[in-house]
């Protein structure tokens, strides 16, 4: 081909357009091939030589080979990306399922999983009986973007209980449930009204919730003697965790084994004696508490209807109660065997004029659904039926609670006096009220806690997930002494017959605590009692001692 000879038209325009459209990929693409610059187009009118087209399809080849190398070197990098990734992944998928295969993921009896007082997780205790609100409400001043009217949608979940709440989690309902089914057997036999046998000490369920954050509430009802009746009704208004304010019928806040430790999470079948037949129990009242101090102390401090474990007032009496524990070295990094540790005290006065309340003192809580009320304990103690309480009554108690990986240390000293009179002592009597009890439990399986609460094994007996592997469940041995004394005004006043009754009793348990899975507990136990006096176990009949093989089976959810 020779200089100057043109080539034809259409050859021409398609050359013209790859021109144009290399000058305009030359632009997007300038930052990376700064060298592939494309020629410059002929001035409008002029040919264009066979020369100057060669070099700028020589421009145009260098410009595309760049382009492919830099998509090339994109998509490597890419590609890179992704690998790594998935190699990631895959790896701890890998680590995972190994650790789980090998017991290493550890499930212990209590995850240090949050600070949340709500939540069951937490080494602060929640103060709710049968109640879990998760996500505690955080103050905000945001208006909420829920809608005050029409439907909202729900979402539901499980573990533990039966859960419903909306999608910001304003509002909440929970269904969880208690079932306990006893096993009874008395050494000592045709003890009357004793009498071994299968018991059903409790039966319950809780609805629990909130109506918007702050809002939260529980009603729960129980199976007693033949019907069903109320057991909690409350709400509890919630803007703070150093200030919450409750109102309705609960827990006093008297004494740390009933107040911050369920039935459900204790080491033995039921509490200490004296708590069992002295304190207030459940009442209706309005009460203030929460957590100071970066959540080291916990209070609480209410006024409550007079009677012990009473629905509505009986009398003008009122009772005041007050609550403080406190964790003082709970953040400390230089004691960490002590972070544990909980010491504290409450207090309970008011004056009474009512029906006493117990009639009869036993060495272990009585069945609800016997023919006669009380029966499957022993008493050692019966008031007369002319008495009544009347007049001032205090009780208090100090306590201390231990926890350090396997092992539970707790223990209280209690103390007080009631007022009693009768039909023949109008003057009301103080009787000295006095006790104490020590527990000592410790995990065998090498589960670790850091309260009573919910207790998750590490090789659950009945797994709740097919990736678990069954194994041995959690066990848990177990040891408590307990004492309750009455002092001799109770006979010498005239409220009880000294010749059949005794005003003092000791109890020694031993046993083993058998966990499942999360939910379900056996109680595995040997009771005996010893009496200060030789006390009537049916009539013409009197006994020094009382011994009761107890087993509990236990579902909560």
């Amino acid at each position: 081909m020779r200089s100057g000879r043109r080539l034809p038209a259409s050859w021409t325009v398609a050359l013209g357009f790859c021109s144009v459209w290399g000058g305009f990929s030359t632009t997007v693409w300038s930052q990376d091939l700064a060298r592939a610059e494309p020629p410059t187009p002929a001035a409008p009118g002029t040919s264009t030589s066979v020369e100057q087209l060669a070099e700028r399809l020589q421009a145009m080849e260098e410009m595309n080979r760049q382009l492919v190398k830099q998509l090339e070197l994109s998509s490597k990098n890419h590609d890179d990306q992704i690998k790594r990734l998935v190699q990631g992944y895959e790896e701890l998928s890998n680590q995972f399922n190994e650790q789980k295969a090998t017991g290493e993921v550890a499930r212990t009896a209590l995850p240090r999983a949050s600070d949340s007082p709500g939540n069951p997780m937490s080494p602060i205790p929640g103060y709710r009986d049968g109640v879990t609100i998760s996500n505690p409400p955080v103050p905000s001043s945001e208006p909420s973007k829920t809608p005050t009217l029409g439907r909202l949608p729900l979402k539901a979940d499980f573990g533990p209980g039966f859960r419903w709440q909306t999608d910001d989690d304003e509002y909440q309902l929970q269904v969880r449930l208690e079932s306990q089914i006893d096993a009874r057997i008395w050494a000592q036999r045709d003890q009357l009204p004793a009498n071994s046998g299968i018991y059903l000490p409790r039966q319950r369920i809780f609805f629990s919730g909130r109506i918007t954050k702050p809002v939260e509430y529980e009603l729960s009802i129980n199976r007693g003697l033949g019907n069903i009746n109320l057991l909690n009704a409350y709400l509890n208004y919630h803007f703070d965790d150093r200030l919450e304010f409750r109102l309705g019928r609960f827990f006093t806040p008297l004494d740390y084994e009933q107040y911050a430790i369920a039935n459900y999470w204790l080491p033995t079948p039921e509490r200490s004696i004296f708590t069992t037949n002295v304190g207030l129990n459940r009442k209706f009242g309005m009460m203030a508490w929460g957590y100071l101090f970066d959540k080291r102390l916990d209070y609480a401090a209410g006024v409550f209807n007079g009677g012990r474990n009473s629905f509505e007032p009986l009398s003008k009496g009122q009772d005041f109660v007050g609550y403080l524990n406190a964790r003082p070295f709970q953040n400390s990094t230089s004691l960490p065997f002590a972070k544990y540790l909980n010491i504290g005290s409450s207090v309970a006065f008011g004056n009474q004029d009512q029906s006493p309340v117990p009639v009869a003192f036993r060495i272990a809580a009585a069945s609800p659904n016997a023919d006669n009320p009380g029966a499957g304990v022993v008493p050692f103690l019966t008031l007369n039926r002319d008495v009544v309480e009347r007049g001032n009554r205090l009780i208090g108690s100090v306590h201390a609670a231990y926890y350090y990986k396997s092992l539970s240390l707790i223990s209280e000293w209690q103390y007080g006096f009631g007022s009693y009179a009768s039909a023949t002592q109008h003057l009301p009597v103080q009787v000295p009220l006095g006790g104490y009890y020590a527990t000592a439990g410790y995990f065998l399986t090498g589960e670790q806690v850091e309260r009573r609460t919910v207790v998750r094994p590490l090789r659950p007996f009945v797994p709740l997930n097919k990736t678990e592997k069954r194994g041995p469940g959690a066990w848990e041995a177990v040891a408590r002494v307990s004492e309750l004394r009455l002092g001799n005004q109770i006979f010498s006043s005239g409220f009880a017959d000294r010749t059949l009754w005794s005003n003092s009793a000791m109890t020694t348990e031993v046993g083993l605590n058998w966990y499942w899975n999360d939910y379900m507990k056996v109680y595995m136990f040997w009771l005996h009692g010893e009496f200060g006096d030789p006390v009537q176990y049916r009539p013409g009949a009197y006994q020094k001692t009382a011994d009761m093989f107890w087993m509990r089976f236990q579902l909560y959810f």
